[in-house]
């Protein structure tokens, strides 16, 4: 144990010696997710989207309800507004899609909804109030929003029709028990965590690896007390105590920021942490395929750059070209962000939120298994 704590606190002292390893992995994280957050935090406005509406009618609009409907969504007052409207046979269905983001909102018209053409009579008729359910994300709540002008100019003009009468809706969130819309900041920080866990597994590990390599360090491993099993325990240590500062500095950083408090859930840091075994793994593997520090450089550079754009770190990406989209889906970083963001809005993760990581790690670990006996023979 000994052995091991001294080990430990060798390799972090001497990963930890240059600069651009702390930078790297503490600072730069910090510094991007402060850039990201003040430029796109603001950039979603209402004229730059194009908004979805689901529509289901539990029963078909009749008489003045129906055209004074019809009057203002087809007006050239709103004509101009990023609306579209989809309406659906199943209340199921449009539900199952604002989940998954495909409508920003749904609203529902009851039954007996065409009550409203008889209070203009009946002063004292209660009228079943108007649904409307949407998420926290900025998008949904921008939807909602622009729909409850569509209502009040539907209140003043029905009021010309008679006497006022008021169209009351009902508002509901799908997702996240939270006052507050989903933003950028909450979306951006899983990314930047696992950008830090990315920066350890496929340049530091990896570049470490290779200088071991070349220096003859493995050969002369074996002709000392130190055992393999110390030496892999006590430098995998060293980089997760490393990773451990750098989640201290992000928390500090997102509690200034106020990012959504779901981040302090355990089960939210015990994906973290899952989510970092994962890609140290992968660090591994990447390490039994480099022959030397020039090798390692130009790899590592195009794996990261191309995992953190194309594993929906700061943008979907499921729509990218099928060209590119087959790397989202094959590299497990994909998974694990959509994950933590899962865990933050509330949800439950998916099964492959777990099975596609749990096999990029066994065969990883695998892979490193079967050729670290031939990176020693290749040393020099």
């Amino acid at each position: 144990m000994k052995k091991i704590i001294n080990l430990t606190k060798l390799f972090f002292i001497n990963s930890s010696r240059e600069f651009a390893v702390p930078f790297w992995t503490i600072i730069f994280p910090s510094l991007f997710f402060l850039l990201f957050t003040s430029i796109f935090e603001n950039i979603g406005n209402v004229e730059n989207m194009d908004f979805k509406i689901g529509v289901y009618y539990e029963q078909s609009l009749q008489g003045i309800a129906k055209n004074t409907f019809d009057e203002v969504f087809s007006s050239s007052q709103f004509s101009n507004t990023p609306f579209t409207m989809i309406e659906y046979d199943s209340f199921e269905k449009g539900l199952d899609n604002l989940k998954k983001s495909k409508i920003n909102a749904l609203v529902v018209f009851p039954e007996n909804f065409n009550l409203l053409n008889v209070k203009f009579f009946i002063k004292d008729l209660e009228v079943p109030k108007l649904k409307v359910y949407y998420t926290n994300e900025n998008s949904s709540v921008y939807a909602k929003n622009i729909f409850g002008v569509f209502i009040d100019e539907i209140n003043t003009r029905m009021s010309t029709k008679g006497e006022g009468v008021p169209l009351t809706v009902k508002e509901e969130i799908i997702g996240m028990d939270s006052s507050q819309p989903y933003r950028y900041r909450d979306y951006l920080f899983p990314a930047i965590i696992l950008m830090s866990v990315l920066t350890v597994a496929v340049f530091n590990m990896p570049f470490d690896f290779s200088f071991n390599v070349e220096k003859g360090i493995f050969k002369k491993l074996s002709s000392s007390p130190i055992k393999g099993g110390e030496f892999f325990v006590s430098f995998l240590l060293s980089h997760i105590i490393l990773l451990i500062m750098s989640l201290i500095v992000l928390y500090i950083e997102a509690y200034l920021f106020n990012v959504s408090t779901n981040i302090y859930k355990p089960s939210f840091i015990g994906y973290t942490f899952f989510s970092i075994m994962i890609i140290l793994s992968v660090g591994l593997f990447l390490s039994s395929l480099y022959k030397n520090m020039g090798a390692a450089g130009a790899i590592s550079q195009l794996i990261y750059q191309a995992t953190i754009f194309l594993s929906g770190f700061y943008f979907d990406v499921t729509n990218s070209p099928w060209i590119i989209r087959w790397y989202v889906y094959f590299n497990p970083v994909t998974y694990l962000v959509d994950g933590m963001r899962k865990i933050m809005l509330g949800s439950s993760i998916s099964l492959v939120n777990i099975l596609v990581p749990v096999i990029w790690m066994i065969s990883s670990i695998l892979i490193f298994s079967l050729t670290f006996k031939g990176m020693v023979y290749n040393e020099k």
